[in-house]
């Protein structure tokens, strides 16, 4: 896999490349300080599997970038990576098709989760900045029960159903029940949905 960090701090580039090679093994990660120089390699490399992107680099700011990329390649994946956490500026994002925004403040364990996400075809969004109640998914975890948030917890940590049937005693049926009514509390799709969300309200710690 090849993944293209865009970002004007070399610092910053160095420490995510670290976390990034948790992703997989053979992940080669490119790099560019300026919008002109990822351009340059976008143009050059047709086998770019994922543009991560920052949003204030110094020859382009805000979404243009992410419009001057969109234009040279639609079908390129791009993920935007940024310290800005403004909702309205994530939803022109995601209507300009990006397939990601993931805040420079999460953890890394919820950054590599997102990206892994993203890397399935999936697309994701930071709830907790662009739900206009932020109280509403602190909310929807109180209302899961005891048993829901353990078999929460074992979700996040990757464990099966069959896993965590054995794990609490119950049957696998019962495990399945209960997780639908998990991602319809938190209005998930799918187990890495609802991980993500335990990991950003601090249900879940990461490792």
């Amino acid at each position: 896999m090849r993944m293209l960090l865009v970002d004007d701090h070399t610092l910053f580039r160095d420490g995510l490349k670290h976390v990034l090679s948790q992703l997989e093994d053979d992940l080669k990660i490119l790099e560019a300080g300026t919008y002109e120089d990822a351009m340059a390699i976008i143009r050059g490399d047709d086998n770019v599997d994922l543009v991560l992107l920052d949003l204030d680099l110094p020859d382009m700011s805000g979404l243009q970038g992410v419009k001057a990329v969109r234009d040279m390649n639609p079908v390129l994946p791009v993920a935007i990576l940024s310290g800005a956490e403004d909702g309205g500026l994530i939803r022109k994002a995601m209507e300009m098709g990006v397939m990601g925004y993931i805040p420079k403040s999460l953890g890394s364990e919820v950054m590599l989760q997102a990206l892994r996400l993203i890397l399935k075809g999936g697309r994701y969004v930071p709830d907790n900045i662009l739900q206009e109640d932020p109280q509403e998914r602190a909310r929807n975890f109180h209302s899961l029960t005891t048993r829901q948030l353990e078999i929460l917890r074992l979700i996040t940590l990757g464990k099966s159903n069959k896993e965590i049937a054995r794990t609490l005693g119950i049957a696998d049926n019962t495990v399945r029940v209960h997780i639908s009514a998990i991602f319809q509390v938190l209005n998930v799709n799918n187990r890495t949905e609802a991980a993500l969300a335990a990991l950003q309200e601090g249900l879940i710690q990461s490792a």
